[in-house]
C-alpha cells in the first residue's frame, strides 16, 4: 500500500460516511482514539477523524507504476471520490506516494500533468513521503515497510 487516499476532517462522521460510499477502507481512524493505542492509550489522542483507501498497491521502489495506477483510480472512481470530499465534515484529502529514498543521489520526483489536474479537480493534494531503503530498516532494526501502518494526520 504505497499510494493511499486519505480523507480527514475534525467532524467527520466516518461510519456515516462509510455507509454511503462504495470504496472499501484500509484505515478508519476516530477523533479522540488514542494516538498509541497498544503502547500508551492513555496517551495523545487523535484530533481528527479519517479514512484511508489503497490507491495503488505497487510497492515502494515503484513510483511509476504507483503515478499510473493513482490516475486510474482516480479517472474510474471519480463520482465516488468528489461526493466524499463534499461530505459534511471532510476538511481535506490526499493522495500520499510512499517511494524510497535513494541514499547519495539528488531524488527528483515528477508528477504528470494528468494526475495534479485529476488530483487538483477533485480538491485532492499531493504528498510524497519518503522512507529509508530496506537495507537501511533492517540494519536499524525497524519493522518492514509492509508490516508500517499508513500515516494518520494528527490534525492542529
Amino acid at each position: 500500500m504505497s499510494c493511499m487516499l486519505r480523507i480527514s476532517g475534525r467532524r467527520l462522521d466516518v461510519d456515516k460516511l462509510l455507509s454511503h460510499v462504495t470504496l472499501k477502507p484500509t484505515q478508519v481512524y476516530r477523533k479522540g482514539e488514542p494516538v498509541l493505542p497498544r503502547t500508551q492509550p492513555d496517551g495523545r489522542k487523535l484530533k481528527m477523524s479519517g479514512i484511508g483507501f489503497v490507491a495503488s498497491g505497487a510497492d515502494f521502489d515503484q513510483f511509476e507504476k504507483q503515478k499510473r495506477d493513482a490516475i486510474s483510480f482516480l479517472k474510474s472512481r471519480a463520482t465516488t471520490i468528489r461526493k466524499i470530499m463534499d461530505w459534511p465534515g471532510v476538511e481535506g484529502g490526499e493522495l500520499d506516494f510512499g517511494i524510497s529514498e535513494r541514499d547519495g543521489v539528488v531524488q527528483c520526483n515528477l508528477f504528470p500533468a494528468e494526475l495534479l489536474r485529476l488530483a487538483g479537480g477533485l480538491g485532492l493534494n499531493i504528498e510524497l513521503s519518503l522512507y529509508p531503503p530496506i537495507e537501511e530498516e533492517k540494519k536499524r532494526k525497524k519493522p518492514t515497510r509492509k508490516s508500517r501502518l499508513p500515516h494518520v494526520p494528527l490534525g492542529t
